[in-house]
């Protein structure tokens, strides 16, 4: 009889799987810009500061620290210690130093870190990058600058500077903005011309071209207005402005305001002049007739709708209304920032901006504008910012400046502007001062106190 097989031997157990990060990459698209206002006296041989820079929403401890090393002048910008590249693979970082004039910068020197990893590698801390971001001012280039602000610079008495640093981090993928941008333009190349709506200024003869597809996916001002189906037959030679009827065509605007942007349009119309052409292609369209809202604002916010991008203007009370022929004024700053580019669209008062994107409904515009506005604020021009119409009329235009104010109100109460604006409000020269000093008076009034008037 045969033996019994052996049994089989019993099956290994299985090795315990072992749970493991395969790789990790992180790629994106970001930019900062940091700047740094600063009072300093650079002749000072024992200048040496550091200021600590709060909310910066990168890791790492963010300083700037500014000092004389032998006849130079050294600014560094230091985050403390992170890992190799961790702003990004392809990161460029820029700081510029500047001296500041009133509103203006003049650029002083400039150092740029080309494209490559962001902290580059310490060699001296394997596996760290370097610490941070150097710029040095040495005496020839504060000489230059002196010769080349006419006597207005002189180290050795100026005290008033801007160091700017820009980070910006390419990644390898197209980004956010690009595919926003081709959602607000999709059939772009379905159409031999997608322009259908005529935009036009008739008190300056002259015209912009939309897509009410645009206009109505961006705006639900225009949605309705274009619903109601208004001349859809109008046709148009293009480029002639003057080949149609406009009285039966809607109005678009903004109610009427002093608006520093007409300023800017008799700058375009003087370098862009107005041609009458004949013959063309015949276009159907609609027509909308723009008699309130300069044609500069409204260039800039049709650019806007199609790219996301807006270029704004300085506002006009920046600028002293008394000041000598060499300084400059609102209309040389917007003709410098156009003079390298003039094809497009020049810079527009964040303030007539504002109010034609609440006319359109346009809510992130709105924001925008808000935030150039608190950027521009200064004790010298808040006052008159406070009582403008603008102000009077649009409460969220009027809280930025109010917060302003409140925050500064010793500073912003003893400038001349203040003086003469106030005695204006006194002969009730200006319209709706009164809720506004109301307001600004329960601002600073303390709570006890208020409490007592209320009752």
């Amino acid at each position: 009889m045969a033996a019994p097989a052996a049994p089989n031997a019993a099956n290994p157990a299985p090795a315990p799987f072992e749970h493991k990060l395969v790789k990790f990459d992180l790629e994106g698209h970001f930019h900062y810009t940091f700047t740094l206002d600063l009072e300093l006296d650079l002749t000072d041989p024992k200048l040496d500061k550091k200021f600590k820079l709060e909310g910066v929403p990168l890791a790492g401890e963010w300083t700037c620290t500014c000092r004389v090393a032998g006849e130079d002048v050294v600014f560094d910008v230091l985050h403390g210690t992170l890992p190799v590249a961790f702003f990004g693979k392809h990161a460029e970082i820029v700081l510029k130093f500047h001296w500041r004039d009133g509103c203006t910068s003049n650029l002083v020197v400039l150092s740029c870190f080309e494209d490559g990893p962001m902290p580059a590698a310490n060699p001296q801390q394997p596996g760290k990058g370097y610490g941070g971001f150097r710029i040095k001012v040495q005496p020839h280039i504060f000489k230059t600058a002196a010769t080349s602000s006419s006597g207005s610079f002189d180290v050795k008495t100026h005290r008033s500077y801007r160091l700017a640093m820009a980070i910006h981090s390419r990644g390898l993928e197209p980004t956010p903005e690009a595919g926003m941008l081709i959602k607000r333009m999709p059939g772009l190349d379905l159409a031999a011309t997608p322009h259908d709506v005529r935009l036009f200024f008739p008190k300056l003869e002259i015209e912009l071209w939309s897509e009410s597809s645009i206009l109505s996916r961006s705006s639900s001002y225009f949605k309705t207005l274009f619903a109601s189906g208004f001349d859809e037959n109008k046709m148009i030679c293009s480029g002639v402005h003057s080949s149609i009827s406009s009285a039966a065509s809607p109005h678009v605007d903004a109610h009427a305001f002093e608006d520093s942007d007409s300023e800017t349009d008799e700058l375009f119309i003087k370098k862009h002049p107005i041609r009458q052409q004949s013959g063309g292609v015949r276009l159907a369209h609609k027509q909308v007739n723009i008699t309130s809202t300069a044609f500069t604002t409204y260039r800039a916010v049709l650019a806007y709708l199609r790219t996301g991008y807006i270029a704004f203007a300085p506002l006009s009370s920046t600028f002293p209304f008394e000041r000598s022929a060499f300084a400059p004024s609102r209309i040389s700053e917007v003709t410098a920032a156009v003079s390298s580019n003039p094809s497009l669209p020049y810079p527009a008062s964040p303030k007539s901006t504002f109010r034609l994107a609440h006319l359109l409904e346009l809510d992130d515009l709105q924001k925008l504008c808000l935030a150039n506005l608190a950027k521009q604020l200064t004790v010298d021009c808040a006052a008159v910012e406070l009582f403008s119409e603008t102000s009077v009329c649009y409460d969220d235009w009027r809280k930025v400046v109010l917060d302003f104010v409140a925050d500064n109100c010793d500073a912003v109460t003893a400038s001349s502007a203040w003086a003469e604006v106030t005695d204006k409000v006194k002969r009730d020269e200006i319209r709706g001062s009164g809720p506004i000093m109301l307001e600004l008076f329960e601002r600073k009034v303390p709570k006890t106190a208020h409490s007592c008037i209320a009752t």
